[in-house]
């Protein structure tokens, strides 16, 4: 029952991590009488930075992470949550508060390492039920960070700038539990477990399997030449590990992308994390011009709801056995995207906050559940070694398109005033929901025709190939 510790003791870090109250009045605190900063700063000054270092350090994280086998960035994922909220505490000009947006996008692209370092550590027959672990912990920790932000606030026992201090104390709680957190042996790329002294297997350019052992009837070499030999070896180890890695890596990003199955989930996958981050990034922003002076604001009652409403919508989809096949998904995706590009830009023109915080909640609660089906589908079709990296690159095209929409809408050319932003953001989910009503024609028309052929041809086989039947030859590929 090893694995059950460890992942109990990772969770423990995923729940602080999580608790951070704080966040949900963060645009009320640094608008308030603690920080005086007027909106245009939050929005266009303040805020866009945490976007392009969340994009720019993914980058150099996800690299490194498998490399140092990923404690030391569980560990600096807590660093830098804790110097995020030191500065916030003690900053009051906008430069200051660039710095810190600048460390909590650190802090963001520092937990691919929390997400991926279970399965470096467990077997792969519990990677299921320590995924859910993991999951479960996060959503925990932000529904408690919910729930204690709303309370504290609405009883007046704290303020917006006392939660902060509390958000601290569970990162830095956090830091120091990810020290105890049992270091990794192997990883998935760089260390892998195949690897040793005496016989050493690596994948060649060509696919095929190359052993190297080491000759035994070797030649005594003097002391000064013993040292040379093994400083050179190390060097050649490690270029061999790079080398094997890097091939290994490319071999599961071919073999993903290259199934058309994949490649259209992983499309909406990047797409909605881009629109749901730009959305909850400036969402405050767009509440506070909803609500009077002196109005009670319910922030943290709603972040409760939307994660907790999210959790239930997740744990329910898991229990569902549907068949998302190709037709059905692209239609599903579409209609979803609809959806979701009415109600942005239904908040674009609201004023009242109630129908607000209500969109937020069905916006957010309708990303965690396709996003769910996304990450089941993806798995389904790819190696369990290689769910950490397609997962990771899904991410980081989602943050490079979060990066030029943030460019062009907010600090481009066109510099946009917020109502108008989240009108652009609901037109580009309008937008994607015609692409995959487009796909979808595509595909059932294809479909028919290769149908249709078979029958002129005397195939009679083919016809009866169910839809099904065609969604799993293409997921087999």
């Amino acid at each position: 029952m090893k694995w059950l510790l460890i992942s109990c003791i990772l969770c423990v870090f995923g729940c602080l991590k999580e608790f951070r109250p704080s966040e949900s009045f963060v645009t009320d605190y640094l608008s308030g009488p603690w920080k005086n900063f007027t909106d245009v700063q939050i929005n266009q000054e303040i805020y866009p930075v945490s976007t392009y270092s969340y994009f720019a350090t993914l980058v150099i994280v996800f690299l490194i992470t498998d490399f140092v086998r990923y404690k030391p960035i569980i560990i600096l994922c807590g660093l830098s949550g804790v110097i995020t909220f030191v500065l916030i505490i003690i900053g009051q000009d906008v430069f200051t508060m660039q710095i810190l947006e600048f460390f909590y996008g650190l802090f963001l692209s520092t937990e691919v390492a929390y997400y991926t370092y279970i399965y470096a550590k467990v077997d792969k027959k519990h990677y299921q039920e320590v995924t859910s672990h993991t999951k479960a912990a996060s959503l925990f920790g932000r529904c408690m960070s919910g729930i204690v932000a709303q309370l504290t606030v609405s009883f007046n026992i704290l303020n917006y700038h006392d939660l902060n201090y509390i958000t601290l104390t569970a990162l830095v709680l956090a830091t120091i539990w990810a020290i105890f957190l049992p270091s990794v042996g192997q990883s998935i790329y760089f260390h892998r477990k195949d690897e040793n002294h005496t016989n050493r297997v690596s994948l060649t350019s060509n696919g095929t399997v190359e052993s190297q052992q080491n000759d035994s009837n070797h030649v005594t070499q003097r002391p000064d030449q013993q040292n040379e030999h093994s400083s050179s070896n190390i060097n050649i180890s490690v270029i061999h590990r790079v080398k094997d890695a890097y091939i290994l890596l490319w071999k599961d990003v071919l073999q993903a992308y290259t199934n058309n199955y994949v490649l259209r989930w992983s499309i909406w996958w990047s797409y909605s994390t881009c629109g749901y981050l730009q959305v909850i990034a400036y969402i405050q922003l767009l509440w506070q011009t909803a609500v009077s002076p002196g109005d009670k604001i319910y922030n943290g009652a709603v972040d409760f709801i939307c994660t907790i409403m999210g959790a239930i919508t997740v744990f329910c989809i898991g229990k569902i056995s549907f068949q998302w096949s190709l037709i059905r998904g692209d239609i599903i995706i579409a209609f979803i995207a609809l959806v979701k590009g009415l109600l942005l830009i239904g908040c674009s023109y609201s004023y009242n906050i109630w129908l607000l915080y209500s969109s937020y909640i069905v916006f957010g609660i309708i990303y965690q559940a396709l996003l769910t089906v996304a990450s089941f589908e993806v798995a389904k079709c790819i190696s369990e070694d290689s769910y950490g990296l397609i997962f990771g690159i899904n991410t980081f095209f989602a943050l490079l398109l979060q990066s030029l929409l943030t460019l062009i809408v907010v600090n481009g050319n066109l510099n946009l005033e917020l109502r108008s932003q989240y009108f652009v953001y609901g037109s580009c989910f309008i937008a994607i929901a015609i692409y995959y009503i487009l796909l979808g024609i595509i595909t059932f028309f294809g479909q028919r025709y290769k149908k249709g052929t078979g029958f002129k041809v005397g195939a009679k086989d083919h016809n009866t190939d169910t839809e099904d039947d065609t969604v799993s030859k293409i997921t087999n590929l």
